[in-house]
This record gives structure tokens, C-alpha cells and sequence, in this order.
């Protein structure tokens, strides 16, 4: 199952934070305060978690960004808006935990004390590799007749920091060529690399170094202008996962990045305030969402010209189990540790297969997942593969410590026994 059991997370929590903080007054600027909130959240993860959690330069300048932005009312995806502003800002750390929200200065204490019961209610599963915490504050001044308001946008970010790695060049152009060297941190073995391209082919980097731990491979990037996506895997007792993932854009001179865009119209005053359209639901049923899944996986392929696949009910109903087994036991892997591997969940439910595949995420509905997966190397690579034929899928419903809903789901792949399969590569 080799490039088979990619795993992603997509804790994406837009919490209403109210105004409040720390250990500055009312009067303290909006820098001092992203220290204050930034120690706050170290020596509490020290405390209760007992886990050392860093700040970091470069996370703060993409939350700042996305604060800038939130503070003019404009219509934001914030998930494709972080992922291009840390990629511009060289963070490959992935699937970031976000939240923010906003309110004045003065009430800044509850700032502190609500972004401290939103740490104390994550799940167990979704802290427990979260390395780096970074706050952006953007201040937002407005006069209303003969006094002055303000307004502080507050946006949080968690991510997972697992590997560490050589300087990725600026300014690359089609037909460059880089090295790329790092190593990746216990208890993570075994990294592999990955690099889709932007007529979304997607490529295996030959590892060149010869520690475990390590990784050195030359990227060679096509004459294609476009993005594109640099993924680092590893593997841990519980199966794989993905450690790092960066998109490079080459970019003719003169061609700004959406982020960057907003960025700019939100700083000359020119980016409108607009209504934020609701989020497509994704299914009023789990069964529903599985089906609306099914499509949008069908629709992929067919983009990339490659056969639909059919839904297996054997497939999905492991599919489904391993979604619940990992909501249930507050745990996120692809071996579980009642039921193991996939390939032991298979047999035992005596499928026949010729080689497998798994992609397991966590979202807040099925196309927020399924347009994720589709930008990650590795799990793309299993939604497009030709040689799958058949397909399940679980989608299981939960609650996000806001009470807001969530979604585990699992995709299974699956070339039968009785086909001849074109790569033949198993796990």
C-alpha cells in the first residue's frame, strides 16, 4: 500500500472569540499583545498538556495577514488563504487548527480566557502534535462622530512542526532544479517525497539519503508555469502521515497571488465588506454526505480522464467502521488499534484485493475534505489511480469543541484480485 495510506487532517475551527487578555493593560499595543497571548498559550500547553509549544515568526506574519483581511468584512476562504500565505512565507507545516475572531481592546482579558478554554476542549487526538502556536492582531480604527473606536482582529494558529529542512529558493522559474535535504523527527521514520505538478501529474522523488531519518532529493520542476505541491511523508506506529506540504508558485513577474491580492486591496481600503455565503451543508445524513462524497471523488477522475469508480457496500461498511472506530476512541490513524491495518480489516472481512488504498481526513463537510485530499500529493495519487476500480467510503458525523459539526471520514481503494494490476505496488 505504498503511497496508498496518505493521512490528512483539516481541523478548521472558526471560533467567535470576544475581546479580551493578558497580562498588558487596555492600553497595550497589538504587538505587545500577540506576545502576551502567544506566552499565554506556551505556558499553558506546558501546564496542562506538558507539551514544549514554540512561537514563530513566520506563522505570526500569515495570521497577521489573514486578520488584516478579516477586518474589512470581506468575503474570506480562510483555509485557501492560509495555505497560500504560509507556502509565500516557506511554513511547510500542515493543516494548521485556526481560529479567531474579534473585539476591542479593553476587554482583553477574556481574550486570554476564552482562547485557553477553546485549548482545554480539543480532543487529545488533535493536540497531541501540535508543535508551534502563532497570534495575529490587526487593529481596526474607526471614528463614530467625536470618538474614536478600536477594534482588534485576533486570528490563532496551531500546527504541527515534525521535520526540518534546507531553505526553499525564491523566485524559481520553469525548468529549475533544487536541492531539497532535511530530516524528520521522532517518533516519524521513513520520509517520501512528493511532488504534483500543475497539469496534475504527480511524481516520486527519489530519497538520496542514506540515514532513515533523513531525506535529500533534487526537485526538478518543469516548463510548466503553475503550482506546485511539495509533500514530505513519514511513518509512526500508527501508518503514515504527512509531515510537511508546500505549494511553490512560478509566477511570470506581475502576477500576484490571490492571497496576495486581497492582501493588497485590504491595505489600499478597496476590498469591499461582503455577506459570507453559508457553507454547503454536505449532507442533511451521514449516508447523504457519503453519496455526495462519491460524486465529487467521480468528478476528480473524470477531470483527469480516468474511469469512475464504483461503490463497493463490503468497502464502504469498513470504510464507515474505521470513520467510527477513530470518532469513538478519539484517536486519527489509519491503524486502529482494535481492528489494525487496513490490509488485516480487508482480509478479515474476506475481500480478495490485489493492492489497496486508504485516505482518512477530518473536516467540516465533504467538500472541504475532498478539495483537500485533492492537494495533497500523496493522497491525490489514490483518487486518480486508474488502477482502482472500486471504491468505499465512511462518513461519520461529530462535534467540534464548539459544538459546531465535523465530520470522520475514510475513502478505501481497491484493485480486485482478479484484475492485473498496471504498477503492482503494494504496502
Amino acid at each position: 500500500m505504498r503511497r496508498s495510506g496518505v493521512l490528512l487532517a483539516l481541523p478548521l475551527l472558526v471560533a467567535a472569540l470576544l475581546p479580551g487578555v493578558v497580562r498588558s493593560g487596555p492600553d497595550a499595543s497589538a504587538e505587545e499583545a500577540e506576545h502576551a497571548l502567544t506566552e499565554a498559550v506556551v505556558d499553558w500547553a506546558r501546564d496542562h498538556w506538558r507539551a514544549r509549544m514554540l512561537g514563530d515568526p513566520a506563522l505570526a506574519s500569515a495570521a497577521r495577514e489573514h486578520s488584516e483581511v478579516l477586518a474589512t468584512g470581506a468575503r474570506l476562504d480562510t483555509h485557501e488563504f492560509l495555505r497560500q500565505a504560509l507556502s509565500s512565507h516557506s511554513v511547510l507545516d500542515p493543516f494548521p487548527y485556526v481560529f479567531y475572531g474579534s473585539g476591542p481592546p479593553e476587554r482583553l482579558r477574556e481574550i486570554e480566557s476564552q482562547l485557553l478554554q477553546h485549548l482545554a476542549r480539543l480532543p487529545a487526538v488533535e493536540r497531541r502534535f501540535y508543535t508551534h502556536a502563532a497570534i495575529g492582531i490587526h487593529e481596526r480604527v474607526e471614528r463614530r462622530f467625536l470618538r474614536q473606536r478600536r477594534e482588534w482582529f485576533v486570528t490563532v494558529l496551531l500546527t504541527q512542526r515534525a521535520m526540518s529542512f534546507s531553505p526553499i529558493p525564491e523566485g524559481l522559474r520553469p525548468g529549475d532544479r533544487f536541492l531539497f535535504e532535511g530530516e524528520i523527527h521522532p517518533p516519524f521514520r521513513q520520509p517520501e517525497l512528493l511532488l504534483t505538478r500543475p497539469d496534475g501529474n504527480t511524481d516520486v522523488l527519489e530519497n538520496y539519503a542514506v540515514d532513515p531519518g533523513h531525506f535529500r532529493t533534487y526537485v526538478h520542476l518543469g516548463e510548466q508555469w503553475g503550482e506546485y505541491q511539495l509533500e514530505v511523508m513519514g511513518r509512526y506506529d500508527m501508518g503514515p502521515r504527512v509531515l510537511g506540504l508546500c505549494s511553490l508558485f512560478l509566477r511570470e513577474p506581475g502576477q500576484p497571488l490571490h492571497y496576495e491580492r486581497l492582501l493588497a486591496a485590504a491595505r489600499a481600503g478597496t476590498l469591499e465588506p461582503s455577506r459570507v455565503s453559508g457553507q454547503a451543508e454536505g449532507g442533511r445524513s451521514e449516508r447523504e454526505a457519503e453519496e455526495i462524497l462519491l460524486r465529487l471523488v467521480n468528478r476528480d477522475r473524470e477531470k483527469a480522464g480516468v474511469e469512475p469508480l464504483r461503490e463497493d457496500e463490503r468497502l464502504s461498511n469498513l470504510a464507515r467502521a474505521h470513520s467510527m472506530d477513530m470518532r469513538d476512541r478519539r484517536f486519527f490513524a489509519h491503524v486502529s488499534p482494535t481492528s489494525g491495518r487496513l490490509s488485516e480489516r480487508v482480509e478479515k472481512s474476506d475481500i480478495a484485493f490485489r493492492r489497496i488504498g486508504e485516505n482518512i481526513a477530518i473536516g467540516s463537510n465533504v467538500y472541504e475534505a475532498q478539495e483537500a485530499l485533492m492537494r495533497s500529493p500523496g493522497h491525490r495519487m489514490n483518487l486518480l489511480d486508474p488502477d482502482f476500480t472500486h471504491v468505499g467510503l465512511g462518513v461519520v458525523f461529530d462535534q467540534d469543541p464548539e459544538g459546531r459539526r465535523r465530520i470522520y471520514l475514510t475513502q478505501n481503494f481497491l484493485v480486485p484480485l482478479r484484475r492485473p494490476s498496471r504498477r503492482g505496488v503494494n504496502n
